[in-house]
């Protein structure tokens, strides 16, 4: 401060013996003057950008949501476990439905008695595959009329599901593809049609991370079910693009694997898959264990819950009330 304040008085008093340099060096003086002010004799300094809220955006402002997985949901009658596994869910910003919601064949009275009670208000943010056998496919039947406002609340998915029909959709940077793995036994569609759908979806679609979801479980140890080899074109299509997600149901039990690719050897670029039939019907017991399995449990009801961060994801299934089996990690997107 003082040796600028030398430099003034000297360049003033040489000033004086012009009036035309007095003034130009007296604006120099006050443009100097300002600066001073600014950068250090105030300490003024710029305004710190908000934080970040954590419950709403990483660390790069991009927004975290919540999202619930579960499938093979409601048996016929009252269930406190699908009520519990609904409440569960109910946390989550929106839903993926992994199929066979109203056991035994999704009839709307049967939606209307038991579902709807329970599960009736997730629908508005829930996004849905169908089942073969006690979703009735992707026909245009009481389950999809059901998600689709016709049930007795009027209780609408995000999306119109139409029969037969894939769909994608994108939520902040991640992009999700829903799947109808029961073209491979109805007159509806092919399963070579989806797959050139599939292909042309994740042309156009090239977001950092992905979810793809269907019923019937491609990657599965066996329990009542094997493995659906039918979808294994898609499965390829995903593993060649980077798909970081595979969520399917139809055994009814939890099971996370390893990154693998579609011939089920461990890949780190391939998908991480998750069996998640454990909505509320009677649990099927684990017979054999897949490649690349990395956890399994029989024994409890839950849902798994997904948090989808700007280029990585935590898991937790989170069991029902009374139950103690978890499981939980991170991973970045491939």
């Amino acid at each position: 401060m003082p040796e600028r304040s030398y430099v003034a008085r000297r360049l003033l008093a040489g000033a004086r013996r012009s009036p035309i340099r007095l003034v130009v060096l007296a604006c120099m003086v006050l443009i100097i003057g300002a600066l001073m002010w600014f950068t250090g004799v105030s300490g003024w300094r710029p305004a710190p950008a908000p934080a970040s809220d954590d419950a709403t955006a990483g660390s790069t402002g991009a927004p975290i949501m919540h999202v619930a997985a579960v499938g093979d949901i409601h048996r016929e009658g009252v269930s406190p476990v699908a009520a519990a596994t609904a409440a569960e869910a109910a946390k989550a910003d929106f839903i993926l439905g992994l199929g066979d919601y109203q056991y035994e064949d999704g009839a709307m009275w049967k939606y209307s008695a038991y579902f709807d009670d329970d599960w009736g208000p997730n629908v508005p943010k829930m996004y849905p595959v169908f089942a073969a056998k006690h979703d009735r496919g992707w026909t245009d039947a009481d389950p999809l009329k059901y998600f689709n406002g016709g049930g007795p609340h009027g209780y609408r998915s995000p999306v119109t599901l139409k029969p037969y029909t894939p769909y994608s959709f994108d939520r902040g940077s991640w992009h999700f593809i829903a799947l109808p793995d029961t073209c491979a036994r109805t007159r509806g569609c092919r399963i070579d049609q989806i797959t050139a759908w599939l292909q042309e979806d994740l042309a156009i679609h090239r977001n950092p991370c992905t979810i793809a979801f269907w019923h019937e479980a491609y990657f599965t140890s066996i329990g009542r079910h094997p493995p659906e080899m039918t979808i294994k074109p898609w499965v390829e299509l995903l593993v060649a693009n980077h798909v970081d997600v595979v969520l399917q149901a139809h055994n009814h039990f939890y099971e996370r694997f390893a990154p693998q690719n579609a011939a089920r050897e461990a890949d780190p670029d391939g998908p991480q898959a998750f069996v998640v039939g454990t909505g509320g019907k009677r649990l099927h017991k684990l017979r054999h264990r897949a490649p690349n399995s990395e956890t399994r449990d029989d024994g409890t009801y839950g849902v798994l819950q997904l948090t989808l961060r700007e280029g990585s994801y935590d898991w937790e299934f989170v069991a029902v009330e009374g139950e103690t089996y978890t499981d939980r990690g991170s991973m970045s997107c491939r």
